[in-house]
């Protein structure tokens, strides 16, 4: 009888083709790990941001084949991840490029570890030439740009909070579509990011009407603390450290309430958002960052 102590799962999928492609023929290898004794032990540590581009995400795979680890090429290819429970569907915790791939030994395991970012290989190749005129929607000009990033799904439901216009003296850009939305948001506060292969753009000052809640008592939240930073300590944010959520991402709204540190309770917006899963540990967490809007 197989021994599922957690009855955790995440199956992971390399290819078909360079992410930014967007294709979906062609060869796909898929490894699924779900905490049986025999079976293969995958590790995430996914790093997620609605502040440009995240730190790389990792992939651990552990005693893979000789072949198969030769065969993991850096070339941009897809890389996808999804993760749940044995009882429930998996949702997809990361989607992006491979940057580069090795292999290392750990005591007696062989561990190959795939560094990963999203959306890597449209921002680099994402080029646009736009002219907005005067009183034009920065929401319609910023969809218009993401549009010109390859492989990234733009969809109006992840833009939100963009209700500034254009003013009198109009906007272009030429070049780079990233170095343009990066001076769109500057001018027009808001801040953009590729997440799980799709384009998120939010205002500064906006926040989602729904949230999801960590309770320190009734479970979920496992602490929360005071960003601080100079020499006055001025805090700058909070910290919180939670169970793992499926389907919770950067830009999500969540609502904390903390016995220990109930001045620190509150509604905040995930800036930073990292993830550790195992499917052999004894828990999935979350690490979140949320900054204050000055």
């Amino acid at each position: 009888m197989p021994n599922k102590p957690w009855l955790r799962i995440i199956k992971v999928a390399l290819g078909p083709l360079e992410e930014w492609r967007g294709s979906t023929a062609g060869e796909v290898v898929t490894w699924r790990s779900d905490g049986t004794l025999s079976g293969l032990r995958v590790v995430g540590a996914f790093q997620k941001t609605i502040m440009g581009i995240p730190n790389p995400s990792v992939i651990s795979l552990y005693n893979l084949g000789r072949e198969v680890r030769n065969g993991i090429k850096a070339s941009l290819t897809k890389i996808t991840v999804e993760a749940g429970w044995s009882n429930t569907e998996l949702r997809k915790v990361f989607q992006g490029s491979v940057l580069n791939a090795y292999s290392e030994r750990s005591g007696p395991d062989v561990v190959t570890k795939i560094a990963a970012l999203p959306g890597y290989g449209a921002l680099v190749r994402g080029t646009s030439s736009y002219t907005a005129g005067p009183g034009s929607s920065v929401l319609e000009v910023a969809k218009t740009l993401a549009k010109d990033l390859p492989g990234v799904t733009v969809s109006e439901g992840n833009l939100t909070g963009l209700t500034t216009k254009i003013g009198q003296g109009g906007w272009a850009h030429a070049g780079s579509t990233r170095d343009g939305l990066n001076r769109l948001a500057e001018e027009h506060g808001f801040s953009w990011s590729i997440n799980d292969g799709e384009f998120t753009a939010i205002g500064d000052r906006f926040m989602m009407p729904e949230y999801v809640e960590l309770n320190g008592t009734a479970g979920g939240l496992m602490s929360i603390a005071p960003l601080v930073s100079g020499p006055l300590q001025m805090e700058t944010g909070v910290k919180i450290k939670a169970l793992y959520m499926p389907g919770i991402n950067a830009g999500n709204s969540i609502k904390v309430t903390s016995d220990l540190n109930p001045r620190l309770g509150g509604v905040y917006r995930i800036h930073t958002l990292g993830i550790n899963i195992d499917a052999y540990s004894e828990a999935w967490t979350m690490d979140i960052e949320s900054f204050k809007t000055f």
